[in-house]
C-alpha cells in the first residue's frame, strides 16, 4: 500500500461510517489497540483498528488520565533504536493524552463554534480537529504530503504519529 493509497482510504471512511464524536473515538481505538498490542501493525492492521473504532464499544474513562499534561515525545528517527513495545507504549500514551486532553475541554473550549480555526486546550496544547474524520484525514494528507507515492511503511509509532499530526495540521 501506497501513503497515496492510505489517504484515499482514509478519505472514504466518510462514505462507510458516521462521524463520532472525538474522544468516544479514541477511547474505542485505544480499546482495540490494547486487544491488538502483541500483533506487529501492518497497514491492513491499522485501517482496520481506524475502521471498527467508529463503531466499537469504547473503553472506560480512566481519570487518572487527567494528570496528563504534555503531548508525548515522538520517538527518535533510528528505527533500530526504538522496540515494538516502546512503539505500541508511545501510541497508548497519545491516545491517553487525546482523550485527557478532549474530556477537560468538555463544556470550555469545545463549544467553541470557531474551534477548527485552532484553539489552545487549558494545558496550553493546540488542537485543530475535533472530530474522527477530520483528525485521521488531516493526519492522513501531511504523512502522504512527506511521502507521495512512496510505500507506507506503518509501525505501531505510526498510529499515535497519525492522531498527533491530525491533531494540529491544519
Amino acid at each position: 500500500m501506497t501513503t497515496n493509497e492510505f489517504y484515499k482510504h482514509i478519505c472514504n471512511l466518510k462514505n462507510k461510517f458516521e462521524n463520532r464524536d472525538l474522544e468516544t473515538y479514541l477511547l474505542s481505538l485505544l480499546k482495540l489497540a490494547e486487544q491488538e498490542k502483541n500483533q506487529p501493525l501492518t497497514p491492513d492492521l491499522l485501517l482496520k483498528l481506524i475502521e471498527n473504532a467508529f463503531i466499537s464499544d469504547p473503553k472506560e474513562f480512566n481519570s487518572e488520565w487527567l494528570s496528563i499534561t504534555d503531548a508525548p515525545e515522538s520517538l527518535s528517527i533510528d528505527k533500530s533504536k526504538i522496540s515494538d513495545k516502546n512503539e505500541i507504549d508511545y501510541s497508548i500514551s497519545v491516545l491517553q493524552f487525546q482523550i485527557s486532553e478532549l474530556h477537560k475541554m468538555r463544556g470550555k473550549q469545545l463549544d467553541d463554534e470557531k474551534r477548527y480555526f485552532g484553539i489552545d486546550s487549558e494545558t496550553g496544547n493546540i488542537w485543530y480537529n475535533f472530530d474522527p474524520m477530520t483528525n485521521l484525514e488531516c493526519g492522513a494528507r501531511c504523512i502522504l504530503d512527506s511521502d507521495d507515492e512512496k510505500e507506507f511503511i506503518v509501525t505501531w509509532q505510526t498510529l499515535g504519529e497519525l492522531l498527533e499530526i491530525g491533531r494540529v495540521y491544519e
